[in-house]
């Protein structure tokens, strides 16, 4: 059905449509827009200046809507809903119109645990390092200063080191977690992937730059004992527990706690013959808070080591490896978490 009133006006100096209310009093209104269609809208302005003019009988502006759908009401500008943009993979973000402050989350992602080694009776065998957390960027800037368009680049988590399947051989590093970024306005450095377990140690992972360093990954006892825990994360990634060694009297050992996060989430350490490690519970999908560390793999001289258990997100650091004997596989290390990226527009 075609619209039942149109007006069209030429004359930049006239109204295409005035409706005036000669009386002073009364609760009559020189317009009245009733709509019964509740699958469109009672009315639509489009306008090439201001959408929306309202002035009281003096002819001072009370409210007005610019094209930007910016409100004021007598020249105070109301605030609007801030715009939150989560990234969890990589890509562009696109500044909103009306933008004034940008405030950037970052969190890199959590680096692997090393693998322990492997290696013969009467010798010290170290268990692998647990990776780093992913470490935190926040800041906030003015939005003038950011480019219309920019790339974000959300980190990958970090692989565990391989299991050592030849004796007499030292286990593998872990690797780097990935860096997080917005273009180059900020960025968290890669957090460093646990040490490979050998005959005099495992060193834990260390943190990438950020405004909050990620916590480090649990080095690995020197002597083969138990597995050291990794440290917590409020914000960033905790780091993951190590494994857990043999010592030179052929004792093996259990892994270390992951360490844990904002939620006091963390990973519960391999036990020796016992229990396998544990990946804590990740943070609230979106939420951008740092996850905690997986847990350390425990050392084993009767079958394979245990592996090390994976980061949580964001960010969460992976368990290391535990030793083994000569003739069974070192257990390998726990993957890093993924980071995020979380873009905070105000108006």
């Amino acid at each position: 059905m075609s619209e039942q009133i149109e007006s069209k006006n030429r004359d930049g100096s006239l109204h295409a449509a005035s409706f005036t209310q000669q009386a002073t009093s009364g609760r009559g209104s020189a317009l009245n827009v009733d709509s019964y269609n509740a699958d469109a809208p009672a009315a639509v302005v489009r306008g090439a200046g201001d959408l929306l003019d309202l002035r009281d009988a003096n002819g001072t502006t009370v409210y007005s809507v610019t094209q930007d759908g910016t409100a004021s009401i007598s020249g105070t500008t109301l605030a609007r809903t801030a715009q939150v943009d989560v990234f969890t993979s990589s890509g562009t973000w696109t500044k909103p119109t009306g933008a004034r402050l940008v405030e950037i989350h970052l969190v890199g992602a959590g680096a692997g645990g090393g693998s322990g080694r492997r290696g013969a009776a009467g010798s010290i065998r170290c268990g692998g390092g647990g990776g780093c957390g992913g470490a935190l960027f926040r800041h906030a800037y003015a939005a003038s200063h950011i480019a219309s368009s920019v790339s974000v680049t959300v980190g990958a988590g970090g692989s565990g080191g391989a299991a050592q399947t030849t004796n007499d051989t030292n286990g593998s590093v872990g690797s780097s977690g990935g860096a997080t970024s917005f273009g180059l306005y900020a960025r968290v450095g890669a957090a460093g992937g646990g040490g490979a377990g050998t005959g005099a140690s495992g060193t834990g992972g260390v943190t990438g730059v950020g405004t909050t360093s990620g916590g480090t990954g649990g080095a690995a006892s020197t002597t083969g004992g138990s597995g050291v825990a990794g440290n917590p994360g409020v914000g960033p990634g905790a780091g993951g527990g190590s494994g857990g060694g043999i010592t030179s009297g052929d004792s093996a050992s259990s892994g270390g706690l992951g360490g844990g996060n904002a939620g006091n989430q963390n990973g519960t350490a391999g036990v020796v013959g016992g229990a396998t490690p544990t990946t804590p519970t990740d943070s609230t999908a979106g939420s951008g808070f740092g996850g905690g560390g997986g847990g350390g793999g425990a050392a084993s001289i009767t079958a394979a080591a245990q592996t090390g258990a994976n980061g949580a997100l964001y960010g969460g650091g992976g368990g290391g490896g535990g030793a083994s004997l000569n003739g069974f596989a070192s257990g390998a290390g726990g993957n890093g978490a993924d980071g995020i990226a979380i873009i905070v527009t105000h108006f």
